[in-house]
């Protein structure tokens, strides 16, 4: 079979199944899910052992590090897999909501009701459970979806994928409601990203040249972000040990991850004591500080910062950029010039500095007095996530089931005519 053959029959495939999975029950759909949670558990020795493969793979073509812990699966991370998607079936059901209905002025009934988007492609790297993510959140919210993971997770997401597609045979559901590319050509993906006439959404999960690649070839809509460049700033009003405590884990916690705070922003009437006992913890762990001159005076541990653009740059590791500002006016100054739209977190006792922050910040997530780990589908309650949207137009922030929903006008009539 030639790539453009097979890209046809991918698209057929995908077209059809999302035509039977409108109709699914609420109940159908999550028992589905929940047998899904049932397999992984089961199969857990044999995902490991695909995954192993993959990682060794990995280091031997010298992977960085934070790509090799997105990559990594324990018992432990496919338990937990398992939990969001039996999250994921509690959900509420995201289809055939009523959004709003009133009586137009011919006496007809006018609704508007949420509907599946369709066909979803989605295209990520390496971290395995994505491929879990996907097709729960894509099935749940009545989409199919054409799976695309990294070169490096090939074993793990064939694997994943066929748990779930045993789960929708053994329902007598159409299996090509999840579908995985078995290649890593690229070209595969450049022909996918021109079906607009069979796929409805393009969702890329990834580093940024992954995204803005698919961005520039798509005829097809994408939701996306490019980096996760979060801030935290530091008020003179903020506790400090709450501060610390703060910083310590929006930077440590999972430093690869597009949630990890990447710049680190503390109001200069804090002082320089004040300033050294907030990074100390982070400095024991081996975080490297690059700062602007009055960071690097406060702090002597920092090194200088290159350049002002490397205020934009997405370390993913235990890595931060630092700079001394004036006051809260300032600080979001800087967000605004540097932020990729994705978090920032103001740490402030003081009311008025807290909503300045709130109201000038224009991100997908705006926090106060929290990490910016928060940010993320799971821990928002959607039960996981396709994918932080930095977009405006149509989902914005964590991606739930909700985001993979459309919704469609219904008129109901006697008779009526224009």
């Amino acid at each position: 079979m030639s790539k453009i053959q097979y890209v046809d029959q991918l698209a057929k495939n995908v077209q059809r199944a999302s035509r039977t999975l409108r109709a699914l029950s609420t109940e159908t759909r999550n028992q589905v899910l929940r047998r899904v949670a049932e397999l992984l558990r089961m199969e857990t020795p044999a995902l490991l052992v695909a995954n192993a493969n993959d990682v060794q793979s990995a280091q031997q073509q010298g992977i960085s590090k934070a790509m090799l812990d997105r990559l990594t699966l324990t018992e432990a991370r496919v338990n937990d897999i398992a939990t969001a998607v039996e999250e994921i079936a509690e959900l509420p059901d995201p289809l055939n909501r009523e959004l709003e209905a009133r009586t137009m002025a011919n006496g007809a009934k006018l609704s508007r009701v949420s509907t599946p988007i369709g066909a979803v492609l989605f295209i990520y790297e390496s971290r395995p459970n994505v491929t879990i993510d996907g097709a729960a959140l894509c099935f749940k919210s009545g989409n199919a979806v054409i799976l695309r993971g990294g070169k490096e997770s090939v074993a793990s997401s064939i694997a994943l994928a066929e748990v779930f597609r045993k789960a929708l045979r053994e329902a007598k559901i159409d299996v090509d409601a999840v579908q995985l590319v078995n290649t890593v050509d690229r070209e595969v993906v450049s022909l996918l990203l021109q079906r607009n006439d069979a796929l409805d959404l393009v969702i890329p999960r990834g580093g940024e040249s992954l995204i803005r690649a698919v961005t520039e070839q798509s005829k097809i809509p994408v939701i996306k972000h490019y980096k996760g460049i979060c801030h935290i700033y530091v008020d003179q009003s903020a506790k400090l040990d709450m501060a610390a405590s703060i910083l310590f884990n929006a930077k440590t916690q999972r430093p690869s991850t597009c949630n990890t705070v990447e710049t680190l922003l503390f109001d200069e009437r804090l002082g320089a004591e004040s300033i050294r006992k907030l990074v100390k913890p982070l400095l024991e762990k081996g975080v490297e500080l690059f700062g602007d001159q009055a960071s690097c005076l406060a702090i002597p541990e920092a090194k200088p910062i290159a350049s002002p653009e490397q205020y934009g740059m997405e370390y993913l590791e235990l890595k931060a950029s630092v700079r001394v500002v004036k006051n809260v006016q300032e600080a979001v100054d800087h967000i605004e010039t540097y932020s990729s739209r994705h978090t920032d977190s103001v740490v402030a006792e003081d009311s008025a500095v807290q909503e300045y922050f709130l109201n000038h910040v224009d991100s997908s997530s705006v926090m106060v007095n929290a990490s910016t780990r928060l940010a993320d589908g799971g821990i928002y309650g959607l039960g996981a996530e396709v994918g932080i949207s930095t977009d405006k137009l149509h989902a914005r922030g964590p991606m739930g089931v909700e985001s993979l929903c459309s919704y469609k006008w219904i008129v109901r009539g006697n008779g009526q005519l224009r």
